[in-house]
This record gives C-alpha cells, sequence and structure tokens, in this order.
C-alpha cells in the first residue's frame, strides 16, 4: 500500500498514523517533490516495522526555520532580529546561506591563537588509564590567554573557543574574562585540560575564537549575537537581502527511529530524500564526537536500509544508528558539523558512499565510525568487542579533519575505500584506524595525501590498543609519511602493500607482539625507519627502498628511545630500486627488469577503489 505527501511535515505524521493500521507488510510513504520545513523530528516506532518512507527527485526535509526579516545593520553587514536568542531560547552554530554551509566569524582567519595554560601530566596510555592524575575542575575550565589576542571589543557572551588537544578538540562557551589576569573561564569544561599533551608530544597549544566581531573578516561569514539578539551577516558581492534564502537549525533529528532492547524496530526502509539544518547543543562531544547525535537518528533497530541520502549542511552527525543487519548505502554525505556516520553493532554493510567536508564544527568527528570503543572509556573496552563482521567497502572519504575510518569489533572488513585529504587539523589518527579489534581484514584500500603531524603523528594505517590477528594486505598509500604506527597490538600481519613517499618515512611499532611484515614495497625519497624491530619477529622478503637516505630502527622501551641504529638487511629484505612504471592511479606496473619480480612481489591493482563507476 503506498500513501503520497504533498502537503508538508504536518501531512507526514498522518500518513505515518495512517500507515500503522493498514495491512500488509509493505507500506510505502513517497513525499512529493519540495522543501518540508519540519518544526518536530518524524518518530518511527517497532509498529511502524516494515515501513518505507522515499522521496521524489527533488524531496529536502529541513530541521530548521527560514531568516526572512533582513534589514541592512551598516555599509557591509546585513542583520535580522531573534529575540529568542537574547532570551535564551534559541541557539545554533551553523546556518545555510543560499543553499551554502555560512563560515562563521573565526578568529583568526586563518592559523590559530596560542595560549599558555600549562598541563604537565604524563599520559599513560588510554589502556592503563589516561594521566597519571585526573585534572581538576579549574583546569577544565580556565584558559590562559596572551592580552595581544583579546581585544578590548571582545564579548564573553557571543563567544564560543575551540581548544585542541592531540586527538580531539573541546567547544567551549565563555562565561567571563580577567582582563588583569588575563584568564578566560569557560560556560562548560572542555574534555581535557588546555595545555594537555603539549609538552610531552612537542606540540603548540592552539585555539581559536567564533561568533565574535572581530572574526567577521570576509564576506560570506556570520555570527549570532545572542547579547543583542540578532543574527549578522556579511553578503557576497552578489547577493540581495531580496533573494537570500537562509536557514537556521532548530531540531537535532529529522528522523527518530527508535525500538527498544527487548523489542527493536525492524525492517524501516529510508531512501531518496535530501536532509539539511539540524542543531548540535554546546558541549565537548568525547572521542570522535561521539557524544553528538544524528539528523538520521536509529536507536535499537535491525534489517533496515538507509539509501541514496543526500545529508548535508547539517550541525552534528549524518547518520547515527545502532542496531544489526543494517545497510546504509549509496548516500553523499557532507558539510556536517561532526561525522557523516557513527554507526554500534553487528553485520552490517556500509558501502558506496560519498562523504567529504565534514567536522566543521567538532574536528575530532571521524568521518566513519563503526563499531569502535572509544580507548578512553574503559567500561566500554569489553562490550566493544562483541560487535562483529561489519563490512565498509567501496567508499570515497575526504577533506575531513581526523580520521577517515574508525572502526573495532570482530570480523571486520574494511576493503576497496578511496582516502584523501584526511587528518587536516588533529592528530594522532589515520586514515584507516582501528582499536579494539579481532580478526579485522583490510584490503584493497588507496589512501593518499595525508600531512605527517607531532605526537603519535599521521599514519595510513594505524593499529591500537588491543588490535589483534589483523591482516593489513594488498593496500596502496601515497605521500602519507607514515605507513603504519601500532601501539599495543599484537599477531598482525602486513602483506604485499604499497608504501610510497616523496620524503623520509617510517612504520612504527610501540609496545607491540608477533608482527609480520612480508613481501611489502616502500619507495622513499630520503630514508625509511622502522621501530621497533623486536616486536616483528616475521620480517622478511621486502623490499625497501631508501632513495638518498638510509634504512634505520630503535630500539624503544616504553616509548623512551634506547638505541638507534641501521637495518642489517637479511631474510630476503633488500634495499634496491623497484623500478615502478606506474601507480599513481593505484594499479601498479613494474619494468621487466624490477626486483620485484624476483622476489615473487605481485603487482597489485586498487584503481578501482571508491564509489562503484556506473
Amino acid at each position: 500500500m503506498t500513501i503520497r505527501v504533498k502537503n508538508g511535515e504536518k501531512s507526514i505524521r498522518q500518513a505515518i498514523l495512517k500507515a500503522r493500521v493498514l495491512e500488509g507488510d509493505e507500506k510505502k510513504i513517497i513525499l512529493d517533490n519540495g522543501d518540508y520545513f519540519m518544526d518536530a523530528p518524524v518518530l518511527l516506532s517497532e509498529e511502524d516495522s516494515g515501513l518505507t518512507i522515499c522521496g521524489s527527485e527533488k524531496t529536502h526535509l529541513y530541521g530548521g526555520r527560514k531568516i526572512i526579516n533582513w534589514k541592512p545593520k551598516n555599509e557591509k553587514l546585513w542583520c535580522a532580529a531573534l529575540p529568542e536568542v537574547k532570551s535564551g531560547k534559541w541557539d545554533f552554530r551553523m546556518l545555510i546561506v543560499n543553499g551554502r554551509f555560512a563560515q562563521r566569524a573565526r578568529y583568526p582567519e586563518t592559523g590559530y591563537l596560542f595560549h599558555n595554560s600549562e598541563f604537565d601530566v604524563s599520559w599513560q596510555s588510554t589502556y592503563e588509564g589516561g594521566f597519571e592524575r585526573k585534572p581538576t575542575f579549574d583546569e577544565l575550565t580556565i584558559l590562559d590567554y596572551n592580552p595581544k589576542d583579546i581585544t578590548e571589543t571582545f564579548v564573553p557572551e557571543n563567544a564560543e573557543i575551540t581548544v585542541f588537544h592531540m586527538w580531539d578538540e573541546s567547544l567551549v562557551g565563555v562565561k567571563s574574562i580577567d582582563r588583569e589576569k588575563h584568564k578566560i573561564t569557560f560556560s562548560n569544561p572542555s574534555g581535557w585540560p588546555p595545555g594537555a599533551f603539549t609538552k610531552e608530544h612537542n606540540f603548540e597549544k592552539r585555539y581559536v575564537v567564533w561568533n565574535t566581531i572581530e572574526g567577521l573578516l570576509k564576506p560570506g561569514q556570520w555570527y549570532l549575537d545572542r547579547k543583542n539578539g540578532e543574527l549578522v551577516y556579511w553578503p557576497l558581492e552578489n547577493e540581495s537581502i531580496e533573494k537570500l534564502k537562509v536557514v537556521a537549525p532548530v531540531l537535532e533529528n529529522i528522523f527518530i527511529v527508535e525500538g527498544k532492547e527487548e523489542k527493536p524496530v525492524s525492517n524501516i526502509t529510508i531512501e531518496n530524500l535530501k536532509i539539511s539544518a539540524t542543531n548540535a547543543p554546546l558541549m565537548s562531544g568525547a572521542f570522535g564526537a561521539k557524544l553528538f547525535d544524528g539528523a538520521v537518528s536509529l536507536r535499537k533497530v535491525n534489517h533496515s536500509i538507509l539509501n541514496n541520502l543526500k545529508i548535508s549542511n547539517v550541525g552534528a552527525h549524518c547518520i547515527k544508528a545502532d542496531g544489526d543487519n543494517l545497510q546504509i548505502e549509496n548516500c553523499e554525505l557532507n558539510n556536517a558539523g561532526a561525522g557523516a556516520i557513527r554507526y554500534v553493532g553487528s553485520e552490517t554493510l556500509i558501502r558506496n558512499n560519498h562523504i567529504h567536508n565534514i567536522g566543521k564544527t567538532f574536528p575530532s568527528a571521524i568521518a566513519l565510525y563503526v563499531g569502535a570503543t572509544d580507548p578512553n572509556v574503559r567500561e566500554e573496552w569489553e562490550p566493544g568487542l562483541k560487535y562483529k563482521n561489519c563490512t565498509i567497502e567501496h567508499n570515497e572519504l575526504h577533506h575531513v579533519p581526523y580520521a577517515a575510518i574508525c572502526a573495532g569489533g570482530k570480523n571486520l572488513k574494511i576493503q576497496k575505500n578511496l582516502i584523501y585529504d584526511a587528518m587536516q587539523d588533529l592528530y594522532d589518527g589515520a586514515g584507516i584506524y582501528i582499536t579494539f579489534c579481532k580478526n579485522a581484514l583490510v584490503k584493497n584500500n588507496f589512501i593518499r595525501d595525508i600531512k605527517d603531524t607531532p605526537g603519535a603523528g599521521t599514519s595510513a594505517y594505524y593499529l591500537d590498543e588491543k588490535s589483534i590477528d589483523c591482516v593489513v594486505e594488498e593496500n596502496m598509500e601515497i605521500n602519507v609519511p607514515r605507513a603504519s604506527h601500532n601501539h599495543i597490538a599484537k599477531n598482525n600481519i602486513f602483506r604485499n602493500n604499497f608504501f610510497i613517499m616523496k620524503e623520509k618515512g617510517w612504520f612504527t611499532m610501540e609496545r607491540s607482539e608477533d608482527y609480520t611484515f612480508e613481501n611489502n614495497v616502500v619507495v622513499t625519497g630520503t630514508g625509511f625507519d622502522i621501530w621497533d624491530l623486536k616486536f616483528c619477529p616475521n620480517f622478511r622478503n621486502n623490499l625497501l627502498f631508501s632513495g638518498s637516505g638510509t634504512l634505520g630502527t630503535k630500539d624503544i622501551e616504553r616509548y623512551a628511545i634506547l638505541k638507534e641504529y641501521e637495518i642489517e638487511l637479511k631474510n630476503g629484505n633488500r634495499n634496491e630500486d623497484p623500478q615502478l612504471l606506474s601507480y599513481n592511479n593505484g594499479k601498479v606496473i613494474f619494468a621487466e627488469n624490477s626486483p620485484l619480480k624476483e622476489m615473487g612481489i605481485k603487482p597489485i591493482d586498487v584503481s578501482d577503489a571508491g564509489l562503484i563507476k556506473n
């Protein structure tokens, strides 16, 4: 039975009520073309099992409202009065202007400010409990700033601050400012103290200020003047007040599908829809921005499908889901305040999704987060191992501030994904990061163009704490200085991968056990290091071309370097030019006289990684 909806958001609710009393297992609601401005989320529960909700070619659902009362503020700015903002009943940190995710006022315009806060407490590893002592409330809520960075016109009520840590950040409001002592007090605690990790890992104490007049520096930007209750916008050269289409978010969700532990929702399909304009609260989102919800939120949902959704310009995650036997396919997910997909469960397929330009407000958001345990929360470690048999394949992920794919659980398959321009803002992550994971297969992925960073660096593949019995094989990596970082991991195999770097490269193993590194090809410009070879008893038949540099290793004891020396080549390992004729498109071709043929190393072809070509 099919029900058509023509008249907007209230008609969607009426159609759902009508579908509940229909007989039969196949029930479909079709939303006609048009813009649907929602004043409440679409709520589905167990009694809606078996329902399909789909759109037509131009069906667009918004979780916000239009801003229409614009007037000139001065020669260059426009403003719109929003009394609910002044009274504290409405707040937001993203805005859609003529279809684009408009840039919020940011100070400085590019780069970072640098604070003076100290938190010189050693980090022991997440598995061993984190910091040697817990931070105090003051350490989580006070930032020491340089007086030259904060002007006299600074309005605390409007300001928000992003404090960058190592693998995440904290977004905080400003409660007060002490100009004599040069201290800013936050309105909400940061996730880690400002200054944490910086001395130990030798990186800068970065922060930026949002939503102040000082950060309104170019056309296309906006800020929310909470003190005066107005939205302020600097229009682009070709924009006029009459044709300006501005949507500000109100709802955190467009769809909420919610079952119960003992009785999950099942067989829900949501497809062929555009979704935009959802909100997010002011808080620190924890590891991977996990605490934020999704524009589409599935809670205790099994055997369901999300297909061909275009979710863009949203305040937090595009999709947040938990349940088993889901399919998330053929979606375009971009311009999100947090991540694209955060999923926890088993037996799920995530395939052929285009994910890009996420983490706009919360840069620690992971683009695609599947069944992963938060390594900072001990209570999640054992339960996280129960998730199993998820497949992540043929996705294209790019322009993300932190990790592209993060995954955990048992029997993962991560294959045929194309990843580039990840890890743009934060440290200690990778193109593909797995943790608390057993028996994962990472195969035929293509990762390129990820810059190196301080701290634990940036890797193509990162096998972190409790990654056990995993295989990383037949992958291509181009221009990622650290081929792989491995930390408190065990019995993992790297086989027949191609790692190609312009300058010096690294493959690191810290506190790991029983590694196999065989039949791999490494090409660098100025040398290659592998730390620590005592963790790799099976180091054989690799071609390691060090260019103008050397092949080195380091003996390490709990992160302290004991000894540095050159690698002694044996067990079939060689330092020679592999004579590669082609590899940039992911398909490796080598010359007839290449030593790889003699070594029995096979060429690989990952040119079809990423979105499936029609």
